[in-house]
C-alpha cells in the first residue's frame, strides 16, 4: 500500500506540472542517436513544440517510445494512421517508415530503445495505455546519460519500463488501411470529406464493387466493420480539430451529426469522455488511475 500511495502522489504531482510547463525541445545530441545503435541503451528527451511538424516519411534505427501531455500527433504508416493522444504512449518499431504530423501545440516526452530491447515489444506500431510507473520512468529518464551505456540502477528502471509497456492495454486509436485498391480510395474519399452521407451501397458502386464484397473484403483486411471504420475515421477527424482549440459545435456539424448532443453521445461511448474535457490538461489526473488508487493518492494528499 505504501508503494502505491507513493506511486499516485508521484503521478498527481507529475500530471499538475505538466499542465503548466513548458518543455524545452529535443538538443541536437539525441537526434544524432536517433538513427545510431551505441551509446545509451534508452535515450530520452523532453520535447515542446508550438508549430507544425516537418510530415516527412521516415525512419529510425532506435524503437521509439511517445508520450504527450498536450496536443494529438498522427502517425501514418503503410498500416493505417495511429493516434497518440494525451497521456497515452505510442510505440514505433525500429525501422518503421512513418510520417507524423501534429495538431495544436505538442508536448510530452520521447525515449528511443536500440533494437535488441525492441524484440518481445509491438511489432506494430500501436497506442497504449500509459500507467503511472511507466510515465515516472520515462520521465526520470530524460536525466540519464547518452554516450555511454546505461548504469546498474538506471538498467533496472528501464527494465520496469519494458515491462509496463509489455503489460499495457492497446488503445484502440488508429484507422487500418485496406489492401485492395478500390477499398483503399473509398477511405481515402472518407478522409477527405468525413462528413459524407453516402451509404455502403453507393460507395460500392463508386468503387466498383458489390455491397456483398465491399463489406466482406473491408472487414477481412482492416478487422472493422465499413460502419466501424467510418466511425472510427470521423472520431479521429473530430479528435485532430478538437485539439486545434475548434468549438465541440462546429466540430460537431461538420462531421455532419444531427446535433451537438448525439455527437457528445457517441464521443463519450467510445473514448470514454466529453469532446470539451479530452484535451484538458487541467482535469484530474487520477482518472487514469484505477479507482483503488485513485482513492489512495486522494487520501495520501489530504492526509
Amino acid at each position: 500500500m505504501a508503494a502505491l500511495l507513493y506511486y499516485a502522489n508521484e503521478y498527481r504531482i507529475w500530471a499538475k506540472r505538466m499542465s503548466s510547463v513548458d518543455v524545452c525541445g529535443p538538443d541536437a545530441e539525441v537526434f544524432a542517436y536517433l538513427d545510431r545503435v551505441d551509446g545509451a541503451e534508452l535515450i530520452a528527451a523532453s520535447v515542446r513544440k508550438d508549430g507544425a511538424m516537418d510530415a516527412a516519411t521516415h525512419t529510425h534505427a532506435r524503437g521509439t517510445l511517445f508520450l504527450l501531455t498536450e496536443g494529438l500527433l498522427v502517425v501514418e504508416t503503410a498500416g493505417g494512421r495511429h493516434l497518440a493522444p494525451p497521456r497515452g504512449i505510442g510505440w514505433l518499431p525500429p525501422g518503421t517508415r512513418h510520417a507524423v504530423q501534429s495538431f495544436g501545440p505538442t508536448a510530452g516526452y520521447g525515449a528511443f530503445l536500440v533494437p535488441e530491447l525492441c524484440r518481445d515489444l509491438p511489432v506494430e506500431p500501436v497506442s497504449l495505455q500509459a500507467s503511472p510507473l511507466a510515465i515516472l520512468v520515462m520521465q526520470r529518464a530524460v536525466a540519464w546519460p547518452r554516450q555511454q551505456p546505461l548504469g546498474a540502477a538506471e538498467k533496472r528502471l528501464l527494465l520496469v519500463l519494458l515491462d509496463e509497456i509489455r503489460l499495457a492495454s492497446r488503445q484502440p486509436l488508429q484507422l487500418p488501411w485496406p489492401r485492395d485498391a478500390r477499398l483503399l480510395g473509398i477511405t481515402r474519399e472518407l478522409l477527405a470529406d468525413v462528413s459524407s452521407a453516402r451509404r455502403l451501397e453507393q460507395w460500392a458502386r463508386w468503387a466498383d464493387i458489390s455491397p456483398r464484397s465491399l463489406s466482406r473484403k473491408f472487414a477481412q483486411e482492416t478487422g472493422m466493420t465499413f460502419a466501424q471504420w467510418r466511425q472510427w475515421a470521423r472520431l479521429t477527424q473530430a479528435l485532430e480539430w478538437l485539439a486545434t482549440g475548434q468549438s465541440v459545435k462546429h466540430v460537431a456539424l461538420s462531421l455532419g451529426y444531427d446535433s451537438v448532443s448525439a455527437f457528445i453521445k457517441v464521443f463519450r461511448q467510445v473514448l470514454g469522455t466529453t469532446p470539451a474535457a479530452y484535451f484538458n490538461p487541467r482535469r484530474d489526473a487520477l482518472r487514469a488511475l484505477p479507482s483503488e488508487t485513485a482513492a489512495a493518492g486522494q487520501e495520501a494528499v489530504i492526509g
